[in-house]
């Protein structure tokens, strides 16, 4: 009997969701399948959005995320192939340099990005607004500064949520 990867990935997702002991089932049907690495669960929201803080809230009240922060080339490239995989477009992870331009900073944490790999003639800051990060599933999934907000413009979100930090989280907690 052959299983489509659709239905391999959905079954996947469902049993990495059931193992973290997420308390609120949550509604697949937002989200594509959530794939699950190195103790870290990746989800792409289906739902757009205007803006970067939008997304984020999103990410948050579903499963509990965060935008995906990139910490290393590995992680980027599973990044990348996932959301050539999904085929989304605009997709929203974590990074701003609004602080000061070229030099990007975790949203959530402050703490420096330093992988990247950025799409043809990019980082450009267009129109000198493009202050977010983006991954472009058109373009290998490779990364574009993107305006943190537009009304004209929507983005899927790439959210991630770590399952060691949750594990330090409960283990603070026995006494």
């Amino acid at each position: 009997m052959s299983v489509s990867p659709f239905v391999f990935l959905l079954l996947s997702a469902i049993n990495v969701i059931w193992a973290i002991g997420v308390a609120q089932v949550p509604d697949l049907t937002q989200m594509y399948p959530p794939l699950g690495v190195s103790n870290r669960l990746y989800y792409i929201s289906k739902a757009k959005f205007v803006s970067y803080a939008q997304a984020s809230t999103w990410c948050s009240q579903n499963l509990g995320g965060y935008p995906a922060e990139i910490d290393t080339a590995e992680e980027l490239k599973f990044i990348e192939q996932y959301a050539i995989f999904t085929k989304v477009r605009k997709i929203f992870i974590a990074g701003t340099d609004a602080g000061k331009d070229g030099v990007f900073l975790s949203q959530r944490t402050g703490a420096p990005i330093t992988v990247f790999d950025w799409a043809k003639g990019e980082p450009n800051n267009s129109g000198g607004v493009e202050d977010c990060l983006e991954l472009n599933g058109n373009k290998q999934g490779r990364m574009n500064d993107t305006p943190c907000s537009r009304a004209s413009v929507f983005h899927n979100v790439l959210c991630e949520r770590d399952l060691n930090e949750e594990k330090r989280q409960k283990m603070k907690a026995v006494p």
